[in-house]
């Protein structure tokens, strides 16, 4: 755990060189630098967040401990070349870490993090100040425009989240989560025409979204359009059978055209 003040940033920047004379010196300490890497190697394919980041804060204090350890050591047995090249490797690493950022979006980044986790939590008035920051760096990121979106429709201001879809999609044409909530907002107005128009094109971004399924088929009933609502729930049932609203929707499709 990271006490409070002590940032990230800095534990990276004790444990470069303990990493690198930590190979030297210390083979053992290999493992530990075996596990930091499976960790960031593991975390490649996804949106890196701060809890994500976390993950290789327990193996970073270690080398910083070890590092701090060998240059007292080298200090204490007046062996000075160690520990040039400790205060060496630790100039480069804090010159490293505190490089300052050209691209705008990583510097919305945090903005954009805190604002998505205080969304989720339903904290509206901190993921509106949060977002906020991450749009005036990056008015044209399409993640942080459907943000921005999912914050309105949680505000219960379905025209403003539309304005925000829209603008995801002039961005990435193929954004399958403004395609569900456009189709969802569509629903909810009863313009069942045009909610499965949305649903259809989320559909065919994302096959075997068992959601999208679900919602195309709950349109389907709306229009009464029993054979196509029967495929869709079907589908949505095929691939995720666990869910019992899925299993609820088909009795109801079931029941309404006996």
């Amino acid at each position: 755990m990271i006490f409070p003040g002590i940032s990230f940033g800095l534990v990276a920047a004790f444990a470069i060189p303990g990493l690198f004379l930590g190979w030297a010196q210390a083979p053992r300490s290999r493992w530990v630098l075996a596990a930091i890497l499976l960790s960031m190697f593991a975390l490649l394919g996804v949106f890196i967040t701060e809890r994500y980041r976390l993950v290789a804060v327990p193996g970073l204090l270690i080398f910083a401990a070890l590092g701090l350890s060998i240059l007292r050591r080298a200090f204490a047995a007046r062996e000075f070349k160690n520990a040039v090249i400790y205060l060496a490797l630790l100039t480069l690493a804090t010159t490293f870490v505190a490089w300052p950022q050209r691209d705008r979006s990583l510097w919305a980044l945090d903005a954009y993090n805190s604002g998505w986790q205080a969304l989720e939590s339903n904290n509206l008035p901190l993921a509106e100040k949060k977002l906020a920051v991450a749009y005036a760096y990056v008015p044209e990121n399409s993640e942080t425009l459907f943000a921005l979106g999912n914050l309105r429709f949680a505000q219960n201001d379905p025209s403003a989240a539309q304005s925000f879809y829209h603008s995801v999609l002039n961005l990435d044409p193929d954004h399958k989560g403004a395609f569900n909530n456009l189709g969802v907002i569509a629903l909810d107005a009863k313009k069942y025409p045009e909610a499965e128009k949305w649903f259809r094109h989320a559909e065919d971004v994302d096959p075997r979204n068992a959601k999208t399924h679900f919602l195309l088929a709950k349109t389907l009933l709306a229009k009464n359009d029993r054979r196509a609502a029967r495929v869709e729930i079907d589908a949505a049932i095929a691939l995720k059978p666990e869910q019992p609203e899925f299993r609820e929707l088909k009795q109801q499709i079931e029941t309404k055209f006996q």
